[in-house]
């Protein structure tokens, strides 16, 4: 069996209409009306639509994106292969509970490199909205298994509730930031042999994370634009987030003075070499670009030619993959909009940053080692953990703040604070404000590291306190702005 996934913009590039026959491919999937993009197709040996999988898949891209999309495909065309190495073979429409739980058991505890409890739970999805639809749409009279009133089925397995939360104290994150991602040698030297790649780039992007604690696709996706140069009075940059931000809840992020200057260096710079160079390649593709032609700063919207249409979007609300495609002329010829750009003149992808973390997490490690200078940096790294040092740090100033207020209005022989003034300046809903959590249970799960005694990470919270633009000054203003 043979799959594929639409895509629009390969169809514009590639497509070749094969001799007798006349169809304006781009018409075609740009008609209201046309495949969704990202959309799965399956063909057997006789390259005939697969059934049930292509309607299952058709009704499933009208609410999901292409990413999902792709994830649920996979985990799909998983089980279908299991069924069919059964003995004897069957289908996912012929399969019984007893097969699905044989799979189940075999993916989590008997290959050879069995998956996680969060993968699990991603097909058990897949498998749960299979049987959903194929009961709805009259395939099948009921489920090939049961499921209690409370959700729970024999398909259930393993728990993902517990949050594996790591932090880096101002000295860790300091030796990740100059040695890691800046190429330096622990004494802040040029180290000749480094061969890392946009080191100004990755630096500035890596303060930024940990400075506003936004998630790896939404720091990675922001606009020149929507940051903008310092500005005069040293005041932070509010940026609103929506469309790139997780389940699209929208929230406002603050850009300390620091961070700002750091990125105008790199804007200087590395940016504006990297966007001279990619220009004539930009050129080549220009078709395939959002043309920005009109910036309304005061409401923040774009407008432009994109697909040979007229177009006009406000920034906030602009999805990740159409940020990538965004540019507009400059005075070099087509320039990107973004504000972390890769060679090509556009942004670097998800796994791109994951490989440049990776690797300058590696390099902190060997150069601790060659310098013997001892466990300098956590075994374990990943993006996400400059987030959660964020969440800790913010949740620990807010609080020590709001008891020091507290304890200071007693001793002056007023009365403890109303519950309003408790509920506006509650430390917890003020973080889960600035993560964009769905759920306080998700924020909730910081709690243990307020609550930690030990002298190292007290001390490492320390660290920050003592730093300009560090999360107390962070702290400070977003409590006077609730007073």
């Amino acid at each position: 069996m043979h799959y594929f996934f639409a895509s629009v913009d390969k169809v514009r590039r590639f497509y070749k209409a094969p001799d007798g026959v006349e169809l304006e491919a781009r018409t075609y999937i740009e008609r209201p009306g046309a495949v969704r993009e990202g959309t799965p197709f399956f063909l057997g040996p006789d390259m005939q639509p697969v059934e049930p999988l292509c309607s299952f898949f058709f009704d499933l891209s009208k609410s999901l994106v292409a990413k999902t999309l792709a994830d649920y495909t996979y985990d799909v065309l998983d089980l279908v292969e299991f069924l069919g190495q059964l003995d004897p073979p069957t289908d996912l429409v012929s399969a019984t509970e007893d097969d699905l739980v044989a799979y189940r058991d075999d993916r989590t505890r008997h290959q050879d490199v069995p998956i996680s409890a969060a993968t699990w739970q991603r097909r058990r999805a897949a498998i749960n909205n299979f049987y959903d639809w194929a009961v709805y749409d009259g395939l099948l009279d009921r489920r090939p298994y049961h499921r209690r009133r409370n959700g729970r089925d024999v398909l259930a397995w393993g728990s993902t509730t517990e949050l594996d939360v790591r932090h880096l104290s101002f000295g860790q994150w300091r030796f990740l930031k100059q040695v890691g991602l800046r190429g330096l040698l622990p004494d802040d030297c040029m180290d000749r042999s480094f061969r890392g790649s946009a080191p100004l780039r990755n630096s500035s992007a890596g303060e930024l994370a940990v400075t506003t604690g936004m998630r790896l696709r939404e720091f990675t996706c922001l606009l020149d634009i929507e940051v903008g140069p310092p500005r005069r009075d040293a005041s932070p940059a509010d940026v609103q987030l929506q469309a790139i931000a997780k389940y699209g809840l929208p929230r406002a992020v603050s850009i300390q003075d620091s961070t700002l200057r750091e990125i105008d260096l790199y804007r200087r710079t590395e940016r504006a070499q990297v966007v001279r160079k990619a220009a004539g390649n930009l050129h080549r593709r220009r078709e395939e670009w959002f043309i920005v032609d009109d910036v309304d700063l005061r409401q923040m919207r774009l407008g432009g030619v994109w697909r040979g249409r007229r177009r006009s979007f406000r920034i906030a609300q602009m999805p990740a993959p159409l940020r990538r495609i965004t540019m507009t002329e400059g005075d070099h010829g087509l320039e990107p909009m973004a504000l972390f750009v890769g060679r090509g003149g556009q942004m670097p992808s998800k796994q791109r940053w994951e490989q440049v973390f990776e690797d300058a997490h590696t390099r902190t490690l060997q150069v601790s080692e060659e310098h013997g200078l001892g466990p300098v940096m956590p075994r374990l790294f990943r993006i996400h953990d400059t987030r959660h040092t964020f969440a800790i740090f913010m949740l620990q100033q807010l609080t020590r703040m709001v008891l020091a207020e507290e304890a200071e209005r007693i001793a002056s022989g007023g009365h403890g604070a109303y519950l309003a003034d408790h509920i506006s300046r509650n430390p917890l809903l003020i973080v889960q404000r600035l993560l964009g959590h769905r759920q306080p249970g998700s924020t909730m799960r910081y709690l243990r590291y307020i609550r930690e005694t030990n002298v190292l990470v007290m001390r490492a919270l320390e660290e920050w306190n003592d730093r300009d633009a560090s999360y107390a000054d962070y702290a400070a203003r977003l409590m006077g702005g609730a007073a």
